[in-house]
């Protein structure tokens, strides 16, 4: 298996949330993704992601909406940095991921659910159950071997069925399925990553790295990245640590020099 951290150019990175929400023309959309972006890398981060957030998730495929304008942002992203980048096209269209990817030429996708049946926490009735072995056969469709795949495992906002799924079920099962990558989160989003749950995962992925997925802050930094190979940030690092918020350099500056020290 391909070492899926090679794309970035620090051991345990950190990769930043570019969440793109939708308010205004295209061109503000590209403007305000562009700010946070620049933002993000002068404060130190490793990568980007990036995602259609804030919208209707009550079908699985994002919208044709998004699937316009989130290439159209990433093209012009791709101009202004050299940072890797990846897309996670939400709920979980994982078609889209590769696509964009394709357009885009982004390192790698995430999806929330891959070996995991699912519920979402805001709609009972949407269920989501997909196969790992469609997931790859549409990568390998594309021609995107060498675009990692970032996996979450029991993830946030979602609830498992059946419930008593071991976590270390999951986590075996996705690295079986093909998964590049495993993210442990916490519950919802901004919410802390348990230490248990990395270490759990851990214990079971072998060469497979772990990312932690929401809630890392400058606070649990020496904490939590002993048991994990990178982070996946977006609220934490906005004004006021609110999701829909811009960045905030001066969290992202705290939040990577926590990060500096823990990885010494």
């Amino acid at each position: 298996m391909a070492n899926a951290l090679k794309i970035f150019r620090h051991p345990k990175p950190v990769i930043a949330m570019v969440h793109l929400q939708y308010k205004g023309s295209a061109q503000q959309l590209i403007d305000e993704a562009l700010t946070d972006i620049e933002r993000l890398e002068c404060g130190g981060v490793d990568g980007l992601l990036f995602e259609n957030w804030g919208g209707d998730y009550t079908y699985r495929l994002a919208t044709p909406e998004d699937k316009v304008l989130v290439p159209y942002v990433m093209k012009a992203a791709s101009g202004v940095t050299k940072l890797p980048y990846g897309i996670n096209m939400l709920p979980l269209d994982y078609e889209a991921d590769f696509d964009i990817a394709k357009q885009t030429e982004a390192g790698f996708v995430q999806i929330d659910t891959f070996v995991d049946t699912v519920r979402t926490d805001y709609d009972n009735r949407f269920i989501i159950d997909i196969r790992p072995q469609d997931v790859t056969a549409y990568r390998r469709g594309r021609g995107l071997k060498d675009v990692y795949l970032f996996t979450n495992i029991q993830t946030k906002h979602y609830d498992m069925l059946p419930p008593n799924k071991k976590l270390e079920t999951s986590a075996r099962q996705a690295i079986q399925g093909g998964a590049d990558a495993l993210v442990v989160t916490g519950k919802v989003t901004g919410a802390r990553t348990p230490k248990s749950k990395l270490a759990r995962v851990k214990a079971v992925s072998g060469d497979t790295p772990i990312f932690i997925g929401s809630g890392f802050d400058a606070d649990n930094a020496a904490e939590l990245l002993p048991h994990a190979d990178g982070v996946i940030c977006g609220s934490a690092f906005k004004y006021e640590g609110i999701t829909e918020n811009p960045v905030d350099e001066k969290r992202v500056k705290r939040i990577m020099e926590a990060v500096f020290r823990a990885r010494i």
